[in-house]
Order: C-alpha cells, then structure tokens, then sequence
C-alpha cells in the first residue's frame, strides 16, 4: 500500500531479507515438534494419544 509505505518509510525486502524471515518464521515450528518428540520419549505415548484419550474419558 504506497500511502502506508510512504508513512513509515518503507522499503521492499529482497530475496536474501525473505529467506532470513521465512527461516525465523519456521523456528518455532521445529520447536514445538522437537518438544513433542521429548515428550514421547520420556512419557512413553504420542501427544495425540492424550487427545484422544481425553476425549474417551470425558462427558460430552
């Protein structure tokens, strides 16, 4: 949007700025499946088990 590009003095990003951001961006990604893999070993069970488990156990 050139109105808002001009307010705040923007510039567009390159190819280099994009794959830095597109990296950063999946970070978090690899992180939380890492935490599942941790959690499957040590608890024994995959986190979708206790989904699943969750809601055979409850009411509704």
């Amino acid at each position: 949007m050139p109105s808002v590009r001009n307010v705040f003095d923007l510039i567009p990003l390159d190819l280099k700025q994009w794959l830095i951001i597109a990296s950063i961006s999946i970070i978090p990604i690899i992180i939380m499946e890492l935490q599942k893999k941790l959690n499957e070993l040590v608890f024994g069970k995959p986190v979708y088990e206790y989904k699943e488990a969750r809601e055979q156990n409850s009411i509704y």
